[in-house]
Formats: C-alpha cells, sequence, structure tokens
C-alpha cells in the first residue's frame, strides 16, 4: 500500500473501483472552489463516499454523473484506502474532514450566500441548526425541501432556489435523486456551485440526521471486500 498522497495537486485523480475520483490537497481544491465563484454558470462538487461508490457499481448513469462532476471531493478515508492511500496530508485532510471547513469558512469570509435543499422539511431544518452552530455568520438565504411522494414540483424548486440567487446550492439530496434532479435542471439553476454532500456519515450525524451505526459498519465492510476484490482483478 501507498503512505502517501499529500503532493497530489490539481487535476490529479485515483481509480476506486473502476470511478475516477479527484484526489487533491485540500488547498488545491480551495483553488478551484475560487475559480468556480468566477463562472458564470453552475459547477458542480460532490462528496465521494462508500456508499456512493458502491451504488456506481450498480447503476452506469450514476458512475456518469460522478465522473462528470466538475470536482469529486473524497469524505471518507476509505475511498483513498480503497486507491493504496493509507497516509500523508490528503488522507489526513480527508480523515478530518478539512474540505469542510475551510469551504463554509471561507463562503463566510466572502460574504457568499447558501442554499440549502434536503428531502424533508425536518432534515432541511437540522442541516440549518448544524450549520449556524459549527460555522457563526454563515449566510443561509434561503432552504427548501424535496419531499419523497410530495406535491412540489421541480420548477417550484428550480424557482425557490433562483429567487434569492445564492452562491452555493448545499444538497442533502440522496441516491439517485441528487442525479436526478441535477441533471435535469441544471441549466436551469442560477448559482455559482451546487455541493452533493452525498451520504457522509459523520456530517449527517453532527447535522442531527439518522444514520445507523450498522448499516455503515455493513457498508464498510462491503466497501472494502469490493475494493479488495478490485485491486485483485476479481470483479463480481
Amino acid at each position: 500500500m501507498i503512505a502517501g498522497g499529500g503532493d497530489k495537486s490539481m487535476n490529479e485523480k485515483i481509480n476506486v473501483l473502476g470511478v475516477l475520483v479527484d484526489c487533491m490537497n485540500v488547498d488545491s481544491e480551495m483553488e478551484q472552489i475560487e475559480e468556480f465563484m468566477q463562472n458564470d454558470h453552475l459547477n458542480t462538487v460532490g462528496i465521494i463516499t462508500m456508499n456512493t461508490l458502491l451504488m456506481a457499481r450498480e447503476v452506469p448513469r450514476w458512475k456518469e454523473y460522478m465522473e462528470n462532476l466538475d470536482m469529486g471531493v473524497p469524505g471518507e478515508k476509505e475511498v483513498l484506502e480503497a486507491a493504496g492511500i493509507t497516509g500523508g496530508q490528503i488522507y489526513e485532510e480527508v480523515e478530518e474532514n478539512e474540505f469542510f471547513a475551510r469551504l463554509f469558512w471561507y463562503l463566510i469570509s466572502h460574504d457568499r450566500k447558501i442554499f440549502l435543499l434536503g428531502e424533508s422539511p425536518e432534515e432541511v431544518e437540522a442541516l440549518k441548526g448544524y450549520l449556524l452552530e459549527t460555522y457563526p455568520g454563515i449566510a443561509i438565504a434561503g432552504e427548501t425541501a424535496d419531499v419523497v411522494d410530495g406535491d412540489v414540483s421541480t420548477d417550484r424548486l428550480v424557482n425557490e432556489i433562483n429567487s434569492v440567487s445564492p452562491d452555493v446550492i448545499v444538497s442533502g439530496l440522496q441516491g439517485f435523486r441528487q442525479d436526478e434532479f441535477l441533471l435535469d435542471n441544471r441549466q436551469k439553476i442560477n448559482g455559482k456551485i451546487w455541493l452533493g454532500l452525498g451520504e457522509h456519515t459523520e456530517i449527517r450525524n453532527e447535522a442531527g440526521l439518522k444514520v445507523s451505526w450498522w448499516s455503515t459498519l455493513l457498508k464498510k465492510n462491503t466497501f472494502r471486500r469490493l475494493a479488495a476484490k478490485y485491486k485483485e482483478g476479481k470483479n463480481e
């Protein structure tokens, strides 16, 4: 196994279970964020977790969505370990969730506005409370929920986002609802960055969103088993 990883900078990629994932230190990631803020279109940033990678093995469209992100940020150290990175600067930064801290403090210091999108009003409120408590001064311009089996139209959700002209849309949508909403509406959304949180266990726990420890354990075991098989060239 490789213990390095701290010297990777812009546009470096690693292969994890057949998916190409960006592998940059946080300084390089923040340089990319600053570039996105200067663009006149919506750039996509996704947090890459074990679960999103497992989903990519099952659904080709989800793999396409992940590899077409403008920047994919490893959100769990197991993602790096699957590519043979077990130490170094990047590994430590991922383990400490440094990207989130640097990103949100950047948004505060530059007076950038965010919009929260979740799967229920309760989830949105929990995420809002977490961000306000953890990052005092964060400017939340608006929020809404894309409720499962609800009667809220996609156009209405897009209009709610656009009505406050946010710089960053922080999405707590999970699974295939994330790619469906984004791929179908990217050109309609006014903003600089779409930040998809994915199913980041620690962030969801800290935000008060329920995550089963048992399902997390099963996910880790499955992911590590598949990563080992992939390295041996034995795809299931």
